[in-house]
């Protein structure tokens, strides 16, 4: 039985997008370039791989069945590429990073062209994960998560922690700021919309207070800083976000929270040249600026 390797890479590609179009986007190729790939290699197998469903394109039984073998493929190549690679060569290719919006906007979106710099033949992809990211599927080669995964061949390192506290614009404290937890009630807050949040993680003013009245949500961290900046009410923000914005900590002795980023990455892909310098470059930056995820308590000021 022949097929060819390109075919194998472009089953992944489908599989990964969920649609024709989605790994036409991905692989940079036209849609009938990837409708041709997929119908040669089902064609040389003599088995449908994928199908029709409501949302896109899914696997069928054989395609499952193929996946796991085609990563390996997939893997294999990789790693040959990389031991075979001339000591000092450039690292090339495309790593896709996913993080949190607040993290992705504030954070890696004015690290990672450094990188760029230092190795032109990286491209790098930074994309919102405001759901459950798929490591497993490849959606992204790198992972900033809130949670720990517990399961999973995943290789998992602590990036950074950071402070969290409960924010108001100066204009809507002006009548006085509050000075014990009761005094919230009077007060409009800002949060996250229930059903859309992707980990408990993030539902702080349920554990503030009970029966805090929420009239603006928002699925993103960012619109919830712009909501609180505009006096839409007060609002539980990472003080690294809130940072130079001249919004006012309120009772931060009182309300606080801690949380964690780690960094994940798929334990198959660990020792590829392209990810470990992404994920380095990353752990890196961090350990030279943890300070800025803190809350500096003595100055009652994030900034």
């Amino acid at each position: 039985m022949l097929y060819h390797w390109d075919d194998i890479r472009f089953f992944l590609e489908i599989h990964r997008a969920g649609s024709l179009t989605g790994a036409a986007r991905r692989l940079k190729v036209s849609h009938t370039t990837v409708a041709r790939h997929l119908a040669r290699l089902e064609r040389d197998l003599d088995v449908e791989l994928v199908e029709k469903a409501e949302d896109g394109l899914r696997l069928t039984q054989a395609g499952f069945d193929m996946l796991s073998l085609a990563r390996a493929m997939e893997d294999t190549g990789t790693s040959i590429g990389d031991r075979m690679a001339a000591k000092g060569t450039a690292v090339t290719g495309t790593v896709r990073v996913g993080a949190p919006d607040g993290f992705g906007n504030a954070v890696l979106s004015s690290l990672l062209p450094a990188l760029r710099r230092e190795h032109p033949g990286i491209e790098l992809e930074l994309v919102p994960v405001p759901v459950t990211h798929k490591l497993w599927r490849r959606d992204v080669d790198i992972a900033i998560s809130l949670d720990r995964p517990e399961t999973g061949r995943l290789v998992m390192r602590k990036l950074a922690d950071y402070d969290l506290r409960l924010y108001g614009a100066p204009e809507l404290l002006a009548a006085g700021m509050p000075q014990e937890i009761a005094d919230l009630a009077g007060f409009d807050f800002v949060g996250y919309i229930p059903d859309l949040l992707y980990t408990e993680e993030l539902n702080f003013n349920a554990q503030i207070a009970p029966g805090l009245r929420v009239p603006y949500r928002a699925a993103t961290v960012q619109a919830q800083l712009d909501a609180v900046r505009a006096g839409a009410g007060l609002g539980v923000l990472p003080c690294y976000m809130a940072a130079g914005t001249g919004l006012l900590p309120v009772l931060p002795d009182r309300v606080g929270f801690s949380r964690t980023y780690w960094l994940l990455i798929p334990e198959e892909i660990r020792d590829w040249q392209k990810v470990r310098l992404v994920a380095e470059h990353i752990a890196a930056a961090l350990r030279r600026d943890a300070a800025r995820f803190r809350f500096r308590a003595a100055a009652g000021d994030p900034s």
